[in-house]
Protein backbone atom coordinates (compact mmCIF):
# COMPACT_ATOMS: atom_id res chain seq x y z
CA UNK A 1 0.00 0.00 0.00
CA UNK A 2 1.30 3.47 -0.89
CA UNK A 3 2.39 5.82 1.88
CA UNK A 4 1.07 8.75 -0.14
CA UNK A 5 -2.28 10.26 -0.96
CA UNK A 6 -3.17 12.64 -3.78
CA UNK A 7 -5.48 15.57 -3.08
CA UNK A 8 -7.70 16.95 -5.84
CA UNK A 9 -8.53 20.68 -5.81
CA UNK A 10 -5.84 21.49 -3.23
CA UNK A 11 -5.84 24.51 -0.94
CA UNK A 12 -4.59 27.79 -2.42
CA UNK A 13 -2.57 28.82 0.64
CA UNK A 14 -0.89 25.43 1.03
CA UNK A 15 -0.13 25.40 -2.70
CA UNK A 16 1.52 28.81 -2.56
CA UNK A 17 3.37 27.88 0.63
CA UNK A 18 4.81 24.81 -1.08
CA UNK A 19 5.93 26.86 -4.09
CA UNK A 20 7.71 29.31 -1.81
CA UNK A 21 10.21 26.55 -0.97
CA UNK A 22 11.67 26.97 -4.47
CA UNK A 23 13.81 30.04 -5.11
CA UNK A 24 13.55 29.61 -8.89
CA UNK A 25 10.52 31.37 -10.33
CA UNK A 26 7.78 29.18 -11.80
CA UNK A 27 4.94 31.60 -12.55
CA UNK A 28 3.07 29.16 -14.76
CA UNK A 29 2.76 26.69 -11.92
CA UNK A 30 1.41 29.29 -9.51
CA UNK A 31 -2.17 28.95 -8.29
CA UNK A 32 -2.99 32.42 -9.62
CA UNK A 33 -1.81 31.56 -13.14
CA UNK A 34 -4.41 28.81 -13.40
CA UNK A 35 -7.12 31.15 -12.14
CA UNK A 36 -6.09 33.87 -14.62
CA UNK A 37 -6.29 31.47 -17.56
CA UNK A 38 -9.58 30.01 -16.33
CA UNK A 39 -11.13 33.47 -16.07
CA UNK A 40 -9.89 34.42 -19.53
CA UNK A 41 -10.75 31.33 -21.59
CA UNK A 42 -14.26 29.99 -21.11
CA UNK A 43 -13.54 26.49 -22.46
CA UNK A 44 -10.41 26.00 -20.35
CA UNK A 45 -10.25 23.59 -17.44
CA UNK A 46 -7.50 23.71 -14.82
CA UNK A 47 -6.36 20.55 -13.05
CA UNK A 48 -4.42 20.71 -9.79
CA UNK A 49 -3.17 17.77 -7.75
CA UNK A 50 -1.08 17.75 -4.57
CA UNK A 51 0.62 14.78 -2.94
CA UNK A 52 0.90 14.32 0.82
CA UNK A 53 1.81 11.63 3.29
CA UNK A 54 -1.30 9.77 4.33
CA UNK A 55 -3.19 11.61 7.06
CA UNK A 56 -0.78 14.56 6.90
CA UNK A 57 -2.87 16.93 4.78
CA UNK A 58 -1.31 20.22 5.89
CA UNK A 59 2.06 19.77 4.21
CA UNK A 60 2.37 19.17 0.49
CA UNK A 61 5.26 17.07 -0.81
CA UNK A 62 4.59 17.82 -4.45
CA UNK A 63 2.19 19.54 -6.83
CA UNK A 64 1.20 19.43 -10.49
CA UNK A 65 -0.95 21.87 -12.48
CA UNK A 66 -2.23 21.38 -16.01
CA UNK A 67 -4.75 22.95 -18.39
CA UNK A 68 -6.85 21.70 -21.26
CA UNK A 69 -9.79 22.68 -23.43
CA UNK A 70 -12.78 20.49 -24.24
CA UNK A 71 -14.44 19.93 -27.62
CA UNK A 72 -17.20 17.47 -28.53
CA UNK A 73 -17.25 16.36 -24.87
CA UNK A 74 -13.56 15.38 -24.87
CA UNK A 75 -10.48 17.09 -23.49
CA UNK A 76 -7.87 17.49 -26.22
CA UNK A 77 -4.36 17.89 -24.74
CA UNK A 78 -3.68 18.52 -21.07
CA UNK A 79 -0.54 20.68 -20.89
CA UNK A 80 1.76 20.79 -17.87
CA UNK A 81 4.45 23.47 -17.89
CA UNK A 82 7.50 23.15 -15.65
CA UNK A 83 6.10 20.37 -13.49
CA UNK A 84 5.49 18.29 -11.50
CA UNK A 85 7.30 20.00 -8.62
CA UNK A 86 8.36 17.81 -5.70
CA UNK A 87 10.22 18.54 -2.49
CA UNK A 88 13.50 16.74 -2.99
CA UNK A 89 14.47 17.18 0.65
CA UNK A 90 11.85 14.73 1.84
CA UNK A 91 11.12 11.12 0.92
CA UNK A 92 11.91 9.86 -2.54
CA UNK A 93 11.52 12.68 -5.08
CA UNK A 94 11.36 10.34 -8.09
CA UNK A 95 8.59 8.33 -6.44
CA UNK A 96 6.61 11.51 -5.80
CA UNK A 97 7.22 12.71 -9.36
CA UNK A 98 5.95 9.47 -10.88
CA UNK A 99 3.01 9.25 -8.49
CA UNK A 100 1.74 12.69 -9.48
CA UNK A 101 1.99 11.96 -13.21
CA UNK A 102 0.19 8.64 -12.85
CA UNK A 103 -2.59 10.31 -10.90
CA UNK A 104 -2.85 12.95 -13.62
CA UNK A 105 -3.27 10.16 -16.17
CA UNK A 106 -6.03 8.67 -14.03
CA UNK A 107 -7.73 12.07 -14.06
CA UNK A 108 -7.53 12.07 -17.86
CA UNK A 109 -9.12 8.64 -18.11
CA UNK A 110 -11.93 9.63 -15.74
CA UNK A 111 -12.60 12.92 -17.56
CA UNK A 112 -12.05 11.80 -21.17
CA UNK A 113 -8.90 13.80 -21.82
CA UNK A 114 -7.13 12.29 -24.83
CA UNK A 115 -3.44 13.14 -24.34
CA UNK A 116 -0.93 14.78 -22.01
CA UNK A 117 1.96 17.10 -22.86
CA UNK A 118 4.56 17.79 -20.16
CA UNK A 119 7.36 20.34 -20.48
CA UNK A 120 10.28 19.37 -18.27
CA UNK A 121 13.50 21.40 -17.87
CA UNK A 122 16.52 19.52 -19.19
CA UNK A 123 18.48 20.18 -15.98
CA UNK A 124 15.93 18.18 -13.98
CA UNK A 125 17.44 15.08 -15.64
CA UNK A 126 14.11 13.25 -15.94
CA UNK A 127 14.64 11.57 -19.34
CA UNK A 128 14.67 8.04 -17.98
CA UNK A 129 11.74 8.72 -15.65
CA UNK A 130 9.58 10.02 -18.51
CA UNK A 131 10.61 7.08 -20.69
CA UNK A 132 9.67 4.65 -17.90
CA UNK A 133 6.26 6.32 -17.72
CA UNK A 134 5.71 5.79 -21.46
CA UNK A 135 6.23 9.37 -22.67
CA UNK A 136 7.81 10.27 -25.99
CA UNK A 137 9.95 13.36 -26.47
CA UNK A 138 8.45 15.28 -29.41
CA UNK A 139 10.41 18.54 -29.46
CA UNK A 140 12.52 20.96 -27.43
CA UNK A 141 11.98 24.56 -26.39
CA UNK A 142 14.19 27.06 -24.60
CA UNK A 143 13.41 29.91 -22.24
CA UNK A 144 15.72 32.88 -22.76
CA UNK A 145 16.75 34.15 -19.33
CA UNK A 146 19.10 37.00 -18.43
CA UNK A 147 20.92 36.34 -15.16
CA UNK A 148 22.11 39.28 -13.08
CA UNK A 149 22.88 37.52 -9.81
CA UNK A 150 26.42 38.98 -10.02
CA UNK A 151 25.01 42.49 -10.02
CA UNK A 152 23.84 44.94 -12.64
CA UNK A 153 27.33 46.37 -13.22
CA UNK A 154 28.66 42.93 -14.07
CA UNK A 155 25.78 42.45 -16.54
CA UNK A 156 26.44 45.86 -18.13
CA UNK A 157 30.04 44.90 -18.83
CA UNK A 158 28.97 41.60 -20.40
CA UNK A 159 26.10 42.56 -22.71
CA UNK A 160 27.04 43.18 -26.32
CA UNK A 161 28.76 46.39 -27.38
CA UNK A 162 25.81 47.14 -29.67
CA UNK A 163 23.36 46.85 -26.77
CA UNK A 164 25.36 49.28 -24.61
CA UNK A 165 25.58 51.71 -27.52
CA UNK A 166 21.80 51.57 -28.04
CA UNK A 167 21.12 52.20 -24.35
CA UNK A 168 23.50 55.17 -24.30
CA UNK A 169 21.75 56.56 -27.38
CA UNK A 170 18.36 56.29 -25.65
CA UNK A 171 19.74 58.08 -22.59
CA UNK A 172 21.15 60.84 -24.79
CA UNK A 173 17.77 61.21 -26.50
CA UNK A 174 16.14 61.51 -23.05
CA UNK A 175 13.91 58.46 -23.32
CA UNK A 176 12.11 58.20 -19.97
CA UNK A 177 11.09 54.88 -18.38
CA UNK A 178 8.41 54.62 -15.73
CA UNK A 179 6.52 51.78 -14.02
CA UNK A 180 2.79 51.67 -13.44
CA UNK A 181 -0.15 49.63 -12.22
CA UNK A 182 -2.72 52.00 -13.72
CA UNK A 183 -5.35 50.60 -16.08
CA UNK A 184 -4.90 53.45 -18.55
CA UNK A 185 -1.23 52.51 -18.83
CA UNK A 186 -2.23 48.86 -19.25
CA UNK A 187 -4.31 49.91 -22.27
CA UNK A 188 -1.37 51.87 -23.68
CA UNK A 189 0.85 48.81 -23.31
CA UNK A 190 -1.71 46.59 -25.03
CA UNK A 191 -2.09 48.90 -28.01
CA UNK A 192 1.68 48.60 -28.59
CA UNK A 193 1.52 44.83 -28.16
CA UNK A 194 -1.15 44.70 -30.86
CA UNK A 195 1.04 46.85 -33.12
CA UNK A 196 3.91 44.40 -32.64
CA UNK A 197 1.60 41.47 -33.37
CA UNK A 198 0.41 43.05 -36.61
CA UNK A 199 4.00 43.61 -37.75
CA UNK A 200 5.32 40.22 -36.70
CA UNK A 201 2.32 38.00 -37.35
CA UNK A 202 2.50 36.22 -33.98
CA UNK A 203 -0.31 35.46 -31.54
CA UNK A 204 -0.80 37.30 -28.24
CA UNK A 205 -2.91 36.96 -25.12
CA UNK A 206 -6.24 38.82 -25.32
CA UNK A 207 -6.52 42.04 -23.34
CA UNK A 208 -8.79 40.34 -20.81
CA UNK A 209 -5.89 38.02 -19.80
CA UNK A 210 -3.81 41.00 -18.66
CA UNK A 211 -6.85 42.52 -17.00
CA UNK A 212 -7.47 39.26 -15.12
CA UNK A 213 -3.80 39.11 -14.14
CA UNK A 214 -4.03 42.56 -12.51
CA UNK A 215 -7.18 41.50 -10.74
CA UNK A 216 -5.96 38.13 -9.43
CA UNK A 217 -2.18 38.41 -9.08
CA UNK A 218 -0.71 40.45 -6.17
CA UNK A 219 -0.49 44.11 -7.19
CA UNK A 220 3.05 44.48 -5.85
CA UNK A 221 4.18 41.64 -8.17
CA UNK A 222 2.72 42.86 -11.47
CA UNK A 223 3.22 46.09 -13.40
CA UNK A 224 3.93 47.60 -16.81
CA UNK A 225 7.09 49.46 -17.71
CA UNK A 226 6.62 52.12 -20.37
CA UNK A 227 9.08 54.18 -22.42
CA UNK A 228 8.16 57.80 -23.15
CA UNK A 229 9.92 59.97 -25.73
CA UNK A 230 8.93 63.55 -26.58
CA UNK A 231 5.77 63.16 -24.49
CA UNK A 232 4.65 60.06 -26.42
CA UNK A 233 4.55 56.46 -25.13
CA UNK A 234 6.56 54.40 -27.62
CA UNK A 235 7.37 51.06 -25.90
CA UNK A 236 5.90 48.89 -23.18
CA UNK A 237 6.37 45.55 -21.41
CA UNK A 238 4.04 43.73 -19.01
CA UNK A 239 5.84 42.06 -16.11
CA UNK A 240 5.06 39.71 -13.24
CA UNK A 241 7.36 38.48 -10.48
CA UNK A 242 7.56 34.96 -9.14
CA UNK A 243 10.33 33.61 -6.94
CA UNK A 244 13.63 35.16 -7.95
CA UNK A 245 12.45 35.92 -11.49
CA UNK A 246 10.77 38.82 -13.26
CA UNK A 247 8.86 37.72 -16.36
CA UNK A 248 8.35 39.89 -19.42
CA UNK A 249 4.95 38.62 -20.57
CA UNK A 250 4.35 40.54 -23.75
CA UNK A 251 6.21 43.56 -25.08
CA UNK A 252 5.37 45.97 -27.86
CA UNK A 253 6.35 49.26 -29.41
CA UNK A 254 5.52 51.86 -32.01
CA UNK A 255 7.96 52.42 -34.84
CA UNK A 256 8.43 56.03 -33.73
CA UNK A 257 10.57 54.85 -30.83
CA UNK A 258 12.88 52.58 -32.76
CA UNK A 259 15.33 55.26 -33.84
CA UNK A 260 16.00 56.21 -30.20
CA UNK A 261 16.26 52.55 -29.07
CA UNK A 262 13.37 52.75 -26.63
CA UNK A 263 13.05 48.96 -26.40
CA UNK A 264 16.66 48.49 -25.32
CA UNK A 265 16.60 51.03 -22.54
CA UNK A 266 13.15 49.91 -21.37
CA UNK A 267 14.26 46.31 -20.81
CA UNK A 268 17.55 47.50 -19.31
CA UNK A 269 15.66 49.64 -16.78
CA UNK A 270 13.46 46.64 -15.92
CA UNK A 271 16.61 44.68 -15.08
CA UNK A 272 18.09 47.58 -13.11
CA UNK A 273 14.87 47.88 -11.13
CA UNK A 274 14.69 44.12 -10.53
CA UNK A 275 18.31 43.93 -9.41
CA UNK A 276 17.76 46.75 -6.89
CA UNK A 277 14.78 44.82 -5.49
CA UNK A 278 16.88 41.67 -5.03
CA UNK A 279 15.63 39.60 -7.97
CA UNK A 280 18.21 37.79 -10.08
CA UNK A 281 16.66 36.74 -13.39
CA UNK A 282 14.72 38.32 -16.26
CA UNK A 283 12.64 35.91 -18.32
CA UNK A 284 12.40 37.06 -21.96
CA UNK A 285 10.18 34.30 -23.33
CA UNK A 286 10.55 31.21 -25.46
CA UNK A 287 13.03 30.51 -28.24
CA UNK A 288 12.18 27.69 -30.69
CA UNK A 289 14.44 24.75 -31.44
CA UNK A 290 16.40 24.63 -33.65
CA UNK A 291 17.56 28.20 -33.12
CA UNK A 292 16.52 30.73 -35.79
CA UNK A 293 19.04 31.34 -38.55
CA UNK A 294 19.83 34.57 -40.37
CA UNK A 295 17.11 35.37 -42.90
CA UNK A 296 14.39 33.36 -41.12
CA UNK A 297 11.19 34.90 -39.76
CA UNK A 298 12.36 34.83 -36.14
CA UNK A 299 15.96 35.86 -36.71
CA UNK A 300 15.41 39.50 -35.74
CA UNK A 301 13.96 38.84 -32.28
CA UNK A 302 16.55 36.12 -31.61
CA UNK A 303 19.39 38.46 -32.60
CA UNK A 304 17.94 41.16 -30.32
CA UNK A 305 17.61 38.78 -27.36
CA UNK A 306 21.01 37.16 -27.59
CA UNK A 307 22.74 40.56 -27.31
CA UNK A 308 21.72 40.47 -23.63
CA UNK A 309 24.10 37.52 -23.21
CA UNK A 310 21.50 35.47 -21.37
CA UNK A 311 21.09 31.72 -21.03
CA UNK A 312 18.99 29.22 -22.94
CA UNK A 313 17.17 27.20 -20.29
CA UNK A 314 16.10 24.19 -22.32
CA UNK A 315 12.98 22.08 -21.89
CA UNK A 316 12.09 18.67 -23.23
CA UNK A 317 8.48 18.43 -24.46
CA UNK A 318 6.98 15.00 -23.81
CA UNK A 319 3.66 13.60 -25.00
CA UNK A 320 1.58 10.55 -24.21
CA UNK A 321 -1.77 9.47 -25.61
CA UNK A 322 -3.85 8.40 -22.62
CA UNK A 323 -6.98 7.44 -24.59
CA UNK A 324 -5.66 6.11 -27.93
CA UNK A 325 -9.04 4.95 -29.23
CA UNK A 326 -10.24 8.57 -29.21
CA UNK A 327 -7.28 10.09 -31.07
CA UNK A 328 -9.53 10.62 -34.11
CA UNK A 329 -11.55 13.17 -32.09
CA UNK A 330 -8.58 15.50 -31.79
CA UNK A 331 -7.91 14.99 -35.50
CA UNK A 332 -11.43 16.20 -36.32
CA UNK A 333 -10.97 19.21 -34.06
CA UNK A 334 -7.68 20.14 -35.77
CA UNK A 335 -9.32 19.78 -39.19
CA UNK A 336 -12.22 22.02 -38.20
CA UNK A 337 -9.82 24.56 -36.67
CA UNK A 338 -7.60 24.66 -39.76
CA UNK A 339 -10.66 25.19 -41.95
CA UNK A 340 -11.83 28.01 -39.71
CA UNK A 341 -8.42 29.66 -39.82
CA UNK A 342 -8.38 29.38 -43.62
CA UNK A 343 -11.86 30.93 -43.84
CA UNK A 344 -10.82 33.84 -41.63
CA UNK A 345 -8.33 34.93 -44.31
CA UNK A 346 -11.28 35.93 -46.49
CA UNK A 347 -13.50 37.57 -43.86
Amino acid sequence: MSDYEVIKNPDNDLWSSFLSNFTEGNFRHSYEYGEIDKKTFSSLKVVRLAIVKKREFNEYLGIIQGEYSSYFGFGMTLIVMMGPLVNGKKDNSLTLFKHLIRELENYCRENKVIRIQIRVPVNWDMDKVMDDLGYTEVTNLSNYVVDFRNGIDYLWNNISHNKRRNIRKAIKEEVEIYESHDFEDLKKFYSMLEAAKDRGGFSIYPYCWYDACWELYPEELSRVFLARWRDEIVSGVFTVIHGNTIYGIGAGSYKEGWKVRSNDIMHWKVMEWASEKGYTKYHLGLIPEPLPIKGSNRWGIWKWKREWKGNLEKMHVYKKVVLPRYKFISGIKELVQSGYNHLRQFI
